[in-house]
């Protein structure tokens, strides 16, 4: 990592474990991302947030469909906890109404579950960027 450039600090939150060990791994290999905290449920999350005594999280990876809510409640949560934490949102299709919701919720961007990694990484930095 060049001198100077901070890590941004991910939390991932998708119910889907594949997904998410994926991302961790590809954010892993990356000298200015790093996986700091990985959550299948909006509970494992809030219990992730509530825990992390000093390990914030400067961004979020969040999936919007959750076994036991709406990500956009987590978004709202992270935000609201911390509001220079910038959140990435990743929904299963392209809704208009429910982009704006999550939006207007505290996400900076949603993205399609589809969004290839480079995308999601590209995403995740230029949010990143602007949060410092």
């Amino acid at each position: 990592m060049e001198t100077g450039r901070k890590t941004l600090r991910v939390l991932i939150v998708d119910d889907h474990a594949a997904f998410r060990q994926a991302l961790a791994i590809v954010l892993g290999a990356q000298p200015d991302l790093e996986a700091a905290g990985l959550a299948g449920s909006l509970a494992e999350a809030r219990g992730l947030v509530r825990s992390s005594c000093g390990h914030r999280f400067d961004a979020a990876v969040v999936d919007l469909g959750l076994p036991d809510g709406d990500g956009a409640e987590l978004a709202a949560e992270l935000v609201q906890a911390e509001p220079a934490v910038a959140v990435l949102a990743l929904a299963d299709r392209r809704d208009l109404e429910r982009r704006g919701l999550t939006l207007r919720a505290g996400a900076k961007e949603v993205l399609t579950k589809g969004a290839d990694l480079g995308r999601i990484l590209d995403a995740l930095r230029r949010l990143g960027t602007r949060r410092r």
